[in-house]
């Protein structure tokens, strides 16, 4: 166990996982957490303990409420546009946490899907690695540029 724990320190398990697809259900399992349907069933799941956020995004809203079309986008190859949910503001507490990530220690890592569904059943995420906050504009909902730090998209 112990040759395990510094391998841990060497290469980080998510790093293996950048480019893999995973249905939701498996998302928590990569971050030590059990899947419950009341917390990983949104678009901003928070680790508070694990100092982690978890972006569940769906490129194609069709279908969706109007309220809940937010614009998600790749920019580039290492750059993605994401709208918070409506709630969030600069000064809120996860919108602070967001803007102050890296100085306060808090990973953000970013999943991405093109629609809900796929073949008729729900479509996986695909893992694109921590990403770190490049900018905003906005309130309820920020519209938030960040930066992939993997630099693959």
């Amino acid at each position: 166990m112990r040759t395990l724990a510094r391998l841990r320190n060497i290469i980080d398990p998510l790093d293996l996982a950048l480019g893999e697809s995973f249905m939701r259900e498996d998302i928590p399992a990569l971050f030590g957490e059990a899947y419950n349907p009341g917390n990983w069933n949104v678009g901003h799941v928070v680790l508070a303990q694990k100092k982690a956020h978890i972006l569940l995004v769906t490129l194609n809203k069709q279908g969706r409420a109007d309220e809940h079309k937010y614009m998600d986008h790749w920019i580039d190859d290492t750059h993605f546009h994401w709208q918070s949910q409506n709630a969030t503001d600069p000064t809120s507490k996860r919108g602070d946490e967001i803007i102050r990530h890296a100085a306060l220690g808090i990973d953000i890592h970013l999943f991405v899907r093109d629609t809900k569904l796929a073949v008729g059943k729900a479509a996986p995420f695909t893992y694109h690695g921590r990403v770190r906050y490049q900018s905003h504009q906005g309130s309820r909902p920020m519209s938030i540029v960040f930066g992939l730090q993997s630099g693959a998209a």
